[in-house]
């Protein structure tokens, strides 16, 4: 069993690990071209542009658990009918958002609080990234589909190249070109699209391909993606919700500087967050294999190493922040007004990742045993009560320091939601075995 754990949670870990490090990398290039009013400009777009991202990796978890737990079960042929589903529904909404966000980017942007030379750039980085939006969608659709089809070092090696790829062309467009956040934008359309391909084509080689009749979208099929990706969707956009919303008070309470700051925390929380997602959907393919089979040994004991696990990540994470606090800031070549923010911000904002660590397996084993409803409640109880509740009245309290405790507050109060939760599973469990 350990080797199986570690089969599938290292290259997972890997692959979200780079993937923090490759959302920053467009900070890193703009922030030192073109300065605070660049950082902020992203920052203020990467709503709209998680957007896009997450709704490919809602769809994709959500056909991968649903795959995983029919082949569990031993049902090849609804499994087969789950993944022509899931790539469908991938292409119907890589559509509806590529329309949604060239039509209403720059509006929602200016109702997220841009305005002027932020408003601008924003808008540039934005429109660039949802012309390409079916790319995106499906180079993040796709990654839980092949750890599904038990190559999680391929998934690892793609995500690899994509890093690569954006990291060189990043520089070569923004520093050598001369091009700013367009360029950034560029560079990332660039490196997901080359990288996407492959994965297309190994998902349709011969051995994998399906019949003709599991791509025509079945209703029950279809529900079951959606019930299970939607809290997915909503874990992986409560990040960027979270940047909108702290945006906002940023700008109320701080100003451009404040702004700026919170660009360098989010890019640097992304790191370690990612990296706890990477735990959580590492050991999705095992925990809902095994639950189909009926096997509650081996999904208590793969639950119990992912706990471990990511507690330790979240801890190590943590410290490495606070010790390189001041290397960060001038990583991403802030002004001297922004680098005295973060020497606050930065060691306080880090304290949420071990809380973070436990709220976010606890929604990915929910989602893994399709106990969609207790996944909800955790990412839709922090999107729209305990997130909104602390942004306002902190801030009244703390002024800005109280920005900065909202996002360690809002994670301290999910980890009593979700222990109830489990709690309250356990026992309605037992209460229909009696």
């Amino acid at each position: 069993m350990k080797k199986q754990f570690w089969k599938y949670i290292l290259p997972s870990m890997i692959t979200f690990l780079v993937t923090g490090i490759y959302v920053s990398v467009d900070g890193f290039f703009v922030g030192r071209t073109v300065g605070d009013v660049g950082l902020g400009s992203i920052n203020v777009a990467w709503p709209l542009a998680a957007l896009i991202l997450d709704i490919g990796t809602g769809i994709g978890m959500g056909g991968s658990v649903n795959i995983s737990h029919y082949m569990g079960a031993g049902d090849k042929k609804r499994a087969d009918k789950a993944f022509g589903n899931t790539l469908v529904l991938l292409m119907l909404f890589s559509i509806f958002i590529t329309v949604f966000l060239l039509l209403f980017g720059k509006p929602l942007l200016r109702l997220m609080g841009a305005e002027g030379e932020l408003l601008k750039l924003g808008s540039d980085y934005i429109m660039i990234l949802s012309s390409g939006a079916v790319v995106q969608v499906f180079a993040t659709g796709v990654t839980p589909l092949l750890r599904n089809q038990n190559k999680p070092m391929l998934a690892m090696a793609l995500m690899l190249m994509n890093f690569t790829i954006d990291t060189i062309l990043s520089g070569v467009f923004v520093m050598v070109l001369g091009l700013g956040v367009r360029g950034a934008a560029l560079a990332t359309l660039a490196g997901q699209l080359i990288t996407c391909i492959p994965a297309l084509f190994i998902l349709f080689k011969k051995e994998n391909r399906i019949p003709a009749s599991c791509y025509l979208p079945k209703k029950d099929v279809i529900g079951s993606i959606i019930k299970v990706g939607t809290p997915v969707f909503g874990l992986c956009f409560i990040p960027s919700l979270t940047i909108l919303i702290i945006n906002r008070q940023a700008a109320t309470y701080g100003g451009t500087t404040a702004i700026a700051a919170f660009a360098v925390i989010s890019y640097v929380l992304s790191i370690g967050q990612l990296l706890l997602q990477g735990v959580g959907e590492g050991t999705q393919p095992l925990i809902s294999f095994y639950y189909g089979a009926k096997d509650k040994k081996a999904v208590k004991t793969f639950r119990k190493w992912t706990y471990y696990m990511a507690f330790t990540v979240g801890i190590l994470a943590t410290i490495i922040i606070i010790l390189l606090r001041d290397q960060i800031a001038g990583f991403f070549g802030v002004s001297h007004e922004t680098a005295k923010v973060l020497q606050t911000a930065l060691p306080l904002c880090a304290f949420s990742l071990p809380l973070y660590a436990f709220s976010r397996v606890t929604t990915e084993y929910f989602n893994a045993i399709k106990k969609s409803r207790s996944s909800a409640v955790m990412v839709y109880g922090e999107a729209i009560v305990l997130l909104p509740l602390a942004a306002f009245f902190l801030p009244k309290l703390f002024g800005i320091d109280g920005v900065w405790y909202t996002v360690v507050l809002v994670q301290l109060l999910l980890l009593f939601t979700g222990i109830i939760l489990r709690l309250s599973n356990y026992h309605a469990g037992k209460l229909l075995r009696s």
